[in-house]
């Protein structure tokens, strides 16, 4: 059997991502499952008998490995969600907040019995990594929600409890030598001498690259440098630290050192990396790959980047198994495997003995490694961008050219390099600038639903079953630019189906806080509650449905703070006017959302739109469109009830639940079938819902 890791890895793999993804009671199911495909491998593929039982071997391995964590480390842990308990260890982790709040990363012992590790949100102490940390109070297990998958991200980094409620706590400083410690402070002292020498998001940006911390980054240019398609600058993986290495390799190479020696020296210096930059997984699967890529000669073998791999994903596997779903590694992952195999297969036949032949191939190279990250971006983020191989042909340049610079006056820190920190700097200041331009364009990008996401996968499937039926390098090629364009197409066109729809979504934590009405490429924000979180909600809605227009913004409650959070959080999004309650001061040339707000007492605001139009009163909010109204009455309390199982062809449940009126010339809608006259939906103070004609 060739390659025998390759099998080893990807079943390994397969089997840990069924097990996340089905219930227990559903395992029986998997294993027949993959008999069926195997024996379509055996006769379609021509694999062999040892080869097939190899891979179902590892597949059930690795499944029954993932119970029995989950059994045996996972629910141990857990089982003390909800209890009062004592928790003695060390810091692991912190990152400070304004109003001196701070999230701390331990992990020690639960109450001198389970091993675990934990973040606690508590008041700012004046601590350092490893000082002992101690606590007695209440635990709780991150949960997904409509804007964040809490649960599913902190487990996959074996972070299985939080706790924000501290009866008392208590912190020990730690004198002893700590490696990380050091590496923590060199690393703030770098940070604070960048942030000295450059503006704000020119420092944020260099700052972000260099240690992948992008705390100092603004949502927006964090935003914008995933719709532009270069997001991947900033999260530290195998092209930061080739990069980092390669200036070493250059300098040990000077110094005619001996292959072992070499060897050992890149190790230390990729250790010291992978620490100072946190030993995320992405920069864990680097080094990896890398160690495995610098021994294969010292043992007089060939490197391969497949087997390597596929080695590492096993590694980082073992030691936590729903590591398998963790965004980070999935895409370190599939961009090793699009840079280092995929695209290389693609292009390794092309000529490049001219200037046009060297850059066509650079072109379809990138294209290539676009076009392996565009399905599992779109998958896991549900969103991917269309501008990607452009902007690293031309952006990702410049940001390694940056980040080349940064790494050597890091380097080099004691000798107070501040040209190259200046020229870094510069190079920067030309990215956001190129950045913030391309982002803004709405056709750089777009954000994806559920049913893209499966139809992504599908296709991801067909292009590889292509390249395991036929192995042909054009045959491949027109399976990955036919699915591209047939995925961009269909979606694009599904995307434009709906537009004459008016959708109302209500929006909140258990309560009705924000409804917001959409129609084509536009929607009215109407907020009810005033609650700190409503801006996230609007943000992610209007994003996940590719709205960039708004044409109203009414704040009914806590203007002051809801005023800021919207100003901030819309910056990306055109507003055409803002309301906010009489009584409310704002400076006369001041704006927000880029415009002046406006002033009401709320009692009769109407918005009359060609197709429909919005009333808001005091009491109630009314949308009319056709024979259809929808009104929530006495929105000042409204709350949710669980009485949606009768209209679940009308809502999504839990946090954001969208009521889809369909184009009113539409006479089989689902609507209509209701009642053959005008539609009336009301919710009550109570949070229920009533259908009925008029």
């Amino acid at each position: 059997m060739k390659r025998k890791i390759v099998y080893a890895g990807a079943a390994w793999g397969t089997g840990l991502l069924l097990a996340s993804f089905l219930h227990p009671a559903f395992d029986f199911i998997i294993i027949p499952l993959c008999v069926i495909l195997l024996a379509v491998m055996k006769y379609l593929f021509k694999q062999k008998f040892k080869e097939i039982f190899l891979i179902l071997t590892i597949l059930s391995v690795s499944v029954g490995f993932y119970r029995i964590y989950d059994m045996f480390v996972y629910k141990p842990v857990v089982d003390y969600a909800g209890n009062n308990i004592s928790f003695s260890g060390k810091i692991l982790d912190f990152t400070e907040y304004s109003g001196d709040k701070t999230s701390y990363l331990v992990k020690g012992k639960i109450n001198d019995d389970v091993t675990a590790k934990i973040t606690v949100y508590s008041d700012s102490y004046n601590c350092r990594i490893n000082d002992k940390f101690y606590f007695t109070g209440s635990l709780t297990t991150p949960e997904n929600d409509y804007l964040f998958n809490e649960k599913d991200y902190y487990k996959s980094k074996g972070i299985y409890l939080m706790s924000d409620k501290i009866s008392e706590i208590k912190i020990i400083p730690d004198d002893k030598f700590s490696l990380v410690r050091i590496l923590r402070d060199y690393r703030n002292y770098v940070t604070d001498f960048i942030t000295s020498y450059l503006p704000e998001d020119e420092s944020a940006l260099l700052t972000g690259m260099l240690f992948g911390d992008k705390s100092l980054i603004s949502d927006d240019d964090d935003e914008l440098f995933y719709r532009t398609g270069i997001g991947h600058v900033m999260a530290v993986s195998g092209l930061h630290l080739v990069l980092f290495c390669s200036i070493f390799s250059f300098v040990f190479d000077k110094m005619k050192l001996g292959r072992i020696s070499r060897f050992v020296l890149l190790e230390i210096v990729m250790l010291l990396f992978a620490v100072c930059s946190g030993l995320s997984l992405s920069v864990m699967r680097a080094a990896f790959m890398m160690t495995l890529v610098y021994a294969a000669p010292i043992f007089f073998r060939y490197s391969d980047t497949l087997n390597s791999l596929f080695i590492s994903l096993i590694i980082l596997t073992v030691s936590c198994p729903f590591a398998i779903r963790n965004p980070s590694l999935i895409l370190s992952l599939t961009g090793a495997f699009g840079a280092g195999v995929f695209a290389p297969y693609i292009t390794g036949r092309m000529k490049d003995g001219n200037f046009c032949q060297r850059n066509i191939k650079k072109v379809i190279y990138m294209f290539c490694v676009s076009a392996v990250i565009f399905p599992v971006s779109v998958m896991c983020f549900g969103e991917g961008s269309f501008f990607s191989p452009i902007a690293n042909i031309f952006l990702t340049p410049i940001c390694m050219a940056a980040l080349f610079l940064a790494l050597i006056a890091s380097l080099t820190i004691f000798l107070n390099p501040v040209l190259l920190i200046k020229i870094a700097g510069l190079l920067c200041h030309i990215e956001l600038k190129a950045v913030r331009f391309i982002g803004r364009q709405e056709f750089t990008y777009m954000n994806f639903d559920s049913k893209a996401k499966v139809f992504a996968g599908v296709l991801l499937i067909f292009c590889i079953l292509t390249y395991f039926i036929f192995k042909d390098h054009k045959t491949e090629i027109i399976a990955v630019i036919t699915s591209m364009v047939i995925f961009c197409t269909s979606v694009s066109v599904f995307n434009f189906i709906g537009r004459n729809d008016v959708k109302i979504a209500l929006l909140g934590n258990n309560s009705i806080d924000v409804i917001v009405v959409s129609h084509k490429f536009s929607a009215d924000i109407i907020d009810i509650s005033g609650k700190k979180n409503n801006c996230s909600y609007v943000y992610k809605y209007l994003s996940d449905s590719n709205i960039s227009n708004i044409n109203n913004v009414i704040i009914r409650k806590s203007p002051y703070n809801s005023m800021s959070s919207y100003n901030s959080n819309l910056s990306l999004f055109k507003v055409g006017r803002i309301f906010m309650p009489y009584g409310a001061i704002v400076r006369n040339d001041m704006k927000v959302c880029g415009v002046f707000p406006e002033f009401t007492d709320y009692k009769n605001i109407n918005f009359k739109y060609e197709d429909y139009f919005i009333n808001i009163s005091d009491t109630e909010i009314t949308v009319n469109y056709g024979k259809f109204s929808f009104v929530c009455d006495n929105y000042k309390n409204t709350d949710f009830a669980d009485v949606f199982a009768e209209y679940d062809n009308l809502f999504e449940p839990p946090e954001c639940r969208t009521l889809i009126i369909p184009e009113y010339e539409n006479e089989t809608n689902e609507i209509n079938a209701v009642c053959e006259t005008n539609i009336v939906i009301k919710v009550n103070s109570n949070g229920e819902f009533s259908v009925g004609g008029l």
